[in-house]
């Protein structure tokens, strides 16, 4: 489908009128659904229907201007069937409509009506001959083809103004013969041959209880201009609920409101991307406060009116330019300016002095307000004798409206170099790239910057730029393979005449270390039932900073650090370790500049089965009911303690166990002295050694 038939379908949701029908009834095959003719048929009918309780407005558009030109003739059949429970269809009546001959719109229209008349020649005239179809071609077809679309777009943006316009080109109908609260299906089907244009009909559902919802205008938006205003407001909000405008103005403080166009404004076609419609009008006094609000023509006849927005024309011509100007340098800082202005209008207020060092600016205004009128010249006292400057004159009116004129050259001979670059500071990495920056010097006639080095502070400088810098950075490179542990720099700044700065402050920048530290050796190492000792060489290199201790478990695990050391650290017990347990330990060497060194030779052991510790500080106490309670101290959760206890000769006997705590009481111990002793039993099956035995005597 071309580009400008979709537009004129979004155009479409307008008025849909009071529409004359002739009821006809017509005897039609079972209908299909409306999805499985549109894929069967070539051309469709948009179709919208608006409930109003004592009726239900109907509008409707074909897709493209042959079909619309074909249905001039045929005209279009209406269906209606009513939505009963169950959601069943019931046939209610079939009408057909058709566009009003002369005679009609005569009768049913003022003989005034401008735009009566443009409808009944769209849907009753023809269009221009494209001469005689032997002498036929491509440009003629195009030019026919052109003058059915916009015909079709006319009739379309009319149907929108009055319910009568749509009516007469059969483009709407009212259906007054409904029930309030009731659910109707409506049809539309151009009656056109079905051969040469295969057409699926409109269809749209609507209920009757006047729920359709109130459209607002969005929040208008005031341009002042000279001798215009421009209101603008969102495209996106309402091109698809108006499709032309009336505008409406005050000049009596929103008292009374003039209606500008007698006819609906659309806007001109636009770029798709243009979020915003935009009305200019045109307005005879600047100053002048008006009022505006639109009025925005909506679907079935709807009109929209906007917030009322307030705004005035101001004034934007500038006065003419200053001629005849002179500057000239009067040594030290001064440089007198003058000029000639003839003829100033009414409103002329003044001449503003501007200076740069650019021609094309920007120029800083020389004082806080505008010179009088009467001014023809200028001295400026702040002009530096190391730069030369452009000067510009800007006339200026009462309303601020600036008038510039042509800038004007003032060369001032500087021999004077500018100052020595300060902030000079930078690096060499790994790979003997160098960076350098310093800090910009503030004189505005920098002309660049050249950045000279050596390899010792007391060598001959060279220049390491073979042209001058336009910013205050540089990008070097240098050999790391070298004994010469510093390299030094220096920056200097040059002016516009090439003047010299004295050299900056000398750089110094070592070169980063690129070879690793040699890695440590383990020497020797004790294993325990509790730990592991290891002992090893540090590294040779004089520059480690640190060393890792790392550890992992079975041989294909990967290492993980243990423990960092400082260089000197040769010795290291690790308790943190399981019984019956493959570890191994290996070390590494960092240098200052972060370098690592090589893993060392690994170290492989196997711990023995460590059996638990044995509870501490077991203590235990008589209380005043003769029962005996015990306490002890034990670091590791989740164990079980079992309580042995003998009296006299006799050997240790288990007489409970309690789970996860520091604590036993001995409810009915015998009398005399008893002893006690307790064991730890892990999770596991690892049982320890007894405990020490304490002894209590009970009377």
């Amino acid at each position: 489908m071309r580009k400008l038939t979709f537009i004129l379908l979004i155009l479409l949701w307008s008025v849909p009128p009071i529409c004359r029908a002739q009821k006809k009834v017509i005897k039609t095959p079972e209908q299909k659904p409306a999805d499985s003719l549109a894929q069967e048929a070539g051309h469709t009918v948009g179709l919208i229907a608006k409930a109003c309780e004592d009726s239900i407005l109907l509008r409707w558009a074909p897709e493209k201007a042959s079909l619309f030109k074909a249905a001039l003739v045929s005209g279009y059949l209406i269906t209606r069937r009513s939505i009963g429970a169950g959601q069943k269809n019931k046939p209610d009546f079939q009408i057909v409509v058709k566009p009003w001959k002369k005679e009609e719109w005569l009768r049913n229209v003022s003989r005034n009506d401008t735009l009566a008349a443009v409808c009944n020649q769209l849907v009753n005239g023809k269009n221009s001959s494209i001469g005689n179809p032997d002498a036929l071609t491509l440009d003629k077809i195009m030019q026919q083809q052109t003058q059915d679309d916009i015909r079709m777009m006319m009739a379309l943006l009319i149907a929108d103004v009055k319910p009568v316009y749509a009516t007469g080109m059969a483009l709407g109908w009212v259906d007054r013969n409904v029930e309030k609260g009731k659910t109707y299906s409506y049809f539309v089907m151009p009656l056109v041959n079905q051969e040469l244009y295969p057409v699926s009909p409109g269809a749209t559902l609507v209920t009757n209880d006047k729920s359709d919802k109130t459209e607002s205008m969005p929040a208008i938006e005031a341009i002042s201009g000279d001798h215009t205003i421009s209101l603008s407001w969102s495209r996106p909000l309402t091109e698809s609920v108006f499709s032309s405008y009336f505008i409406e103005r005050s000049d009596n403080n929103g008292q009374t409101f003039r209606r500008l166009n007698t006819t609906p404004w659309v806007q001109p076609p636009t770029t798709a991307l243009d979020e915003t419609i935009t009305f200019k009008d045109s307005v005879k006094t600047n100053y002048l406060s008006y009022q505006y609000r639109i009025i925005g023509i909506g679907p079935f006849g709807d009109l929209t009116l906007s917030g009322i927005v307030s705004a005035v024309a101001v004034d934007l011509t500038a006065p003419q330019p200053v001629i005849a100007m002179k500057a000239k340098y009067q040594g030290n800082s001064k440089v007198q300016l003058s000029w000639t202005y003839e003829n100033p209008d009414p409103d002329f207020a003044g001449f503003i002095v501007g200076k740069s060092t650019a021609i094309e600016g920007p120029y800083t205004p020389l004082h806080a307000s505008p010179l009088t009128p009467s001014t023809t010249s200028f001295l400026d006292s702040a002009a530096l004798p190391y730069n030369s400057y452009y000067y510009k004159i800007v006339t200026v009116d009462t309303a601020r409206n600036l008038g510039p004129g042509l800038p004007v050259y003032c060369f001032i001979n500087d021999k004077k170099g500018p100052s020595k670059p300060v902030g000079l500071q930078g690096y060499i990495d790994s790979t003997g790239y160098v960076r350098l920056v310093w800090d910009a010097n503030r004189e505005p006639n920098i002309y660049g910057y050249k950045v000279m080095s050596a390899n010792a502070p007391e060598h001959v400088f060279a220049f390491s730029t073979p042209d001058f810098l336009a910013i205050p950075g540089f990008n070097d490179s240098t050999s790391l393979n070298t004994l010469t542990r510093n390299k030094y720099f220096k920056v200097i700044a040059y002016d516009n005449n090439l003047n010299a700065s004295e050299a900056s402050d000398l750089l110094v920048l070592a070169r980063p270390d690129i070879i690793p530290p040699i890695a440590p050796i383990i020497k020797n190492y004790n294993v325990s039932d509790s730990a592991i000792a290891i002992n090893w060489y540090p590294s040779a290199s004089r520059d480690v900073k640190s060393q890792i201790l790392m550890r992992r478990g079975k041989t294909t695990e990967r290492w993980t650090e243990l423990v960092k050391f400082g260089p000197e650290v040769n010795t290291y017990q690790d308790a943190a370790i399981k019984g019956e347990a493959d570890y191994g330990y290996a070390l590494v060497a960092v240098d200052s500049a972060g370098l690592k060194s090589g893993i060392s030779f690994p170290l492989n052991v196997k711990t023995p089965k460590i059996s638990p510790v044995t509870v501490k500080k077991l203590r235990a106490f008589v209380n005043p009911d003769k029962s005996v309670s015990l306490y002890w101290d034990y670091e590791v959760p989740n164990c079980r303690f079992t309580i042995f206890k003998a009296t006299g000769t006799d050997t240790f006997r288990s007489v409970d166990a309690v789970y996860d705590s520091r604590e036993y009481r001995d409810k009915r111990p015998e009398k005399g002295k008893t002893r006690y002793a307790i064991r730890v039993l892990f999770q596991d099956g690892r049982a320890s050694k007894f405990s020490d035995v304490i002894e209590v005597n009970v009377l």
